[in-house]
């Protein structure tokens, strides 16, 4: 028991420090022998999960209006599936970001490693998965743009750090990075859509 106390303890020093204080955190993180076992229990699946609980408390308590030409914004039924849907995206999202980073990393002078890329991809997101729980009110929507561009930078920083993109060209490797992971976004998206998924 104490020992898992700590354990969430330091992860949420870690999350501090990588929203904060990110060139000493990578700095850590570099150096640290961190396994999948561990980013994915103590960051990735608890991360994910504050989206898809916000999005669903919000439509469940801040939707759910009758309008008497459209019935409600969004239907019951739908609710469930949209927050299931919102847990799984962002968890692959992590993984094939992650996927991204090891198949264009000789580009840059980097090695394919893939527990360094998802490092860069669990501890850069962190900000943007965050911003999830704001998800509560569409209205905050906005913080999910500033998250988005705080983990910009963190990759930029990431890249650097972890991955020893080489210098000065970090920002294309994050560009590029993040366009195949949008593309790849589309291309499954509507491959789910097509199979009647969601």
């Amino acid at each position: 028991m104490l020992r898992e106390y700590t354990a969430v303890v330091e992860a949420l020093r870690r999350i501090f420090r990588i929203v904060f204080h990110p060139r000493e955190e990578w700095g850590r993180i570099a150096h640290e022998d961190t396994g999948f076992g561990v980013l994915i229990r103590r960051y990735i699946l608890p991360l994910s999960l504050l989206a898809p609980v916000a999005t669903v408390a919000g439509m469940t308590f801040f939707d759910a209006a009758w309008n008497p030409q459209h019935g409600y914004r969004v239907p019951k039924q739908a609710i469930l599936a949209a927050g299931t849907t919102t847990l799984f995206a962002s968890i692959l999202s992590v993984f094939a970001l992650a996927g991204i980073f090891v198949l264009i990393a000789p580009m840059y002078g980097s090695s394919r490693n893939f527990r360094d890329a998802l490092k860069v991809a669990t501890f850069g997101a962190v900000p943007v998965m965050l911003a999830g729980a704001t998800l509560l009110l569409p209205v905050m929507a906005i913080v999910g743009v500033v998250a988005l561009v705080h983990s910009l930078f963190l990759f930029w920083l990431g890249a650097s750090e972890v991955l020893h993109v080489r210098h000065g060209e970090q920002a294309e490797f994050v560009g590029i990075s993040m366009l195949l992971l949008s593309a790849a976004s589309t291309i499954a998206g509507a491959a789910a859509a097509g199979l009647g998924l969601f």
